[in-house]
């Protein structure tokens, strides 16, 4: 497909390094997803998504967050946000990335918000309505030890491999030669620092 201007995420904006931990931010990115992959990147697994506009761009979304003393990674609340609009992005059209973060009761926030023309895209699926509910884990007393994800990770995923048929198909017949690759495998390549976010479930969108 030829070169690409690489992003990723940094304090809310979309950042494009500079060299030396430098970086330019812009509030948004706006062009036509034409291929998806995953890529191991220094700080964990990466979805990168290919962008055509004026020229091609691959912004790299972290999977997982960081471990956390006895809990595994959880996912991203930028791939939880992606995932989740997914069935509701047409790859015919240009799709503005937004990212944002925001301090919460002293927690940082952080939050994607997709659209298309004027309208902000609208979730799929939430806890509840369209996605398995997450297992919960009790002791012998009856206390809830633990929540379990791994299926509500693995529907995710799922989803956007079935969104990324669909941009190959859009890809192919307007002649892009994105990457063909399912999200699920993993290019053995380091690509540039990114950053992490924790998940928030019940993001209100």
């Amino acid at each position: 497909m030829g070169s690409r201007t690489y992003l990723n995420i940094r304090e809310g904006k979309i950042a494009k390094s500079l060299g030396d931990k430098k970086y330019e931010l812009f509030d948004s990115i706006e062009g036509y997803i034409v291929g998806l992959s995953t890529r191991d990147g220094l700080y964990g697994t990466d979805l990168c998504i290919d962008i055509m506009d004026d020229e091609l761009y691959q912004l790299q979304i972290r999977i997982k967050g960081e471990e956390k003393p006895g809990q595994p990674a959880k996912q991203t609340s930028y791939f939880i946000a992606f995932a989740h609009c997914s069935p509701n992005i047409d790859p015919t059209k240009k799709v503005t990335f937004i990212p944002s973060l925001k301090e919460v009761d002293g927690k940082k926030r952080s939050a994607l918000f997709l659209k298309q023309g004027s309208e902000v895209i609208k979730w799929a699926f939430k806890r509840g309505e369209g996605m398995p509910d997450p297992e919960e884990v009790y002791n012998k007393k009856g206390d809830l030890i633990s929540i379990d994800w791994s299926e509500v990770e693995t529907f995710r995923m799922n989803k956007v491999n079935e969104f990324n048929t669909r941009v190959q198909e859009v890809a192919h017949a307007n002649k892009f030669l994105g990457s063909d690759k399912r999200v699920t495998e993993v290019e053995t390549e380091v690509v540039s620092e990114s950053e992490g976010a924790s998940e928030d479930p019940d993001l209100p969108f």
